[in-house]
Formats: structure tokens, C-alpha cells, sequence
């Protein structure tokens, strides 16, 4: 699932089931929930039957993105590629998706790329890298610790949040 979601002038239920063999209306349903993107389908005039306009025109960047994981979701994937999936979406929202991912990719491998520390702090490993080289690597606790560029990026989303929540 990349950043920049691309989606087709088709239906919803087109748009999610692109890729399946079969439009299983159960499985896309499913798939919308752990994306966080069921509310919003059900608020469309049409629910699920609601044309999505040329790339998506009609959406909203964090419901594109949603809706484009909620299309890889449906495949049933055994790894799972996020880079950078959730920029358009809210930290709440962000919160549940993940919450929801963790159970549905259970025994599964998921990478995900992320410039926000909230996205990837429960990850079993986090990468570093600076200048495309691995600068540091272990756990949200491990890299916090180290004090180095990730604890730096830390605390400053940290202080930005806290900001946010003054305003």
C-alpha cells in the first residue's frame, strides 16, 4: 500500500475487490472495518455502490489510503507492504487500523515505512535509516535508550503532539 493511492472509476466494492478472483461482498466488508474505512462507506449515498470518480477524485487523501489497504487486505496477504500508508490519515484513526492490523496480520509479516514514530513503535524490530543506510536498529525501547537519531525524532513528534493538544 503506498502513500499515493491509486483508484479506479468503478464502485467501491470494484475498488476493494480489485485482484480477487471472486467479489465476495462479505470479504470486502471484513476488509473495510480493519481499514477504518466502513463509516465513511456507509455515509456515501450509495454505500457500497458509490462510484469512486478517476484516481480516487471523490475521496479524501486518508480515504484513499484506507481504502487501498482495505483492497490489499481482501487478497489475503501473507507480507504486507506500508510505505508511508497512513500520511493522510489522523493519529486516532491511525491507532485503530493498526490495532485492527496487528490481529488480522497474526503469524503474518508486515513492513512498514513511516516517518511517524506512532506507526511503527510496537514493531517487533524498527530500522533506522540515514542517507539510505542503516543507522540503527532494535526496539521502540532499545532506540529510544541508544539516544540517537531515533529518540531525537521521538521526542520532537512527542513535543509536536503535545503542542497540538495545547491548540
Amino acid at each position: 500500500v503506498q502513500q499515493e493511492s491509486f483508484l479506479f472509476s468503478d464502485t467501491v466494492y470494484g475498488n476493494i475487490s480489485y485482484g480477487l478472483r471472486e467479489i465476495d461482498n462479505n470479504r470486502v466488508k471484513e476488509v473495510s472495518e480493519i481499514a477504518n474505512f466502513s463509516k465513511d462507506v456507509e455515509s456515501f449515498p450509495n454505500g457500497y455502490d458509490t462510484i469512486v470518480g478517476e484516481r480516487g477524485i471523490t475521496f479524501s487523501g486518508g480515504q484513499k489510503q484506507r481504502a487501498s489497504l482495505a483492497r490489499a487486505l481482501a487478497t489475503d496477504p501473507k507480507i504486507l507492504i506500508l510505505d508511508d500508508s497512513f500520511s493522510a490519515v489522523d493519529t486516532h484513526t491511525e491507532e485503530e487500523i493498526l490495532k485492527n492490523l496487528r490481529a488480522f496480520m497474526h503469524n503474518r509479516t508486515s513492513i512498514i515505512i513511516s516517518h511517524r514514530i506512532s506507526t511503527v513503535k510496537d514493531a517487533d524490530m524498527i530500522i533506522v535509516l540515514d542517507n539510505g543506510i542503516i543507522a540503527e536498529k532494535g526496539s521502540h525501547e532499545e532506540l529510544v535508550a541508544l539516544n540517537g537519531i531515533y529518540a531525537d525524532l521521538h521526542y520532537k513528534q512527542l513535543l509536536e503532539k503535545e503542542l497540538e493538544e495545547l491548540n
